[in-house]
């Protein structure tokens, strides 16, 4: 997915990373209630879980848990973000 986003998709900066769902929604609330626009890609650490995408529910509750969360903004948004992140 990462070839294909700077291939295809407009060029934005990385401005922060979070842990599990809690610190996600913590980061995206902030983000959106400053009116910064984000992506969020998610990355699961694949070494930690025993089967990625499993249907058993405390694999699925370790993967949101351990997920990481990359948050990407346009360029000229990037000190705002910064700011909304503080």
């Amino acid at each position: 997915m990462g070839l294909i986003r700077f291939l295809f998709f407009e060029k934005k900066c990385f401005v922060h990373s979070a842990f599990g769902h809690e610190m996600y929604f913590r980061a995206a609330g902030q983000l959106q209630a400053n009116g910064v626009s984000f992506d969020a890609v998610r990355k699961i650490n694949a070494s930690s879980l025993g089967s990625a995408g499993s249907d058993i529910p405390f694999v699925r509750a370790a993967e949101t848990n351990n997920a990481q969360y990359d948050f990407y903004v346009k360029k000229e948004d990037e000190h705002l973000a910064h700011q909304a992140l503080r």
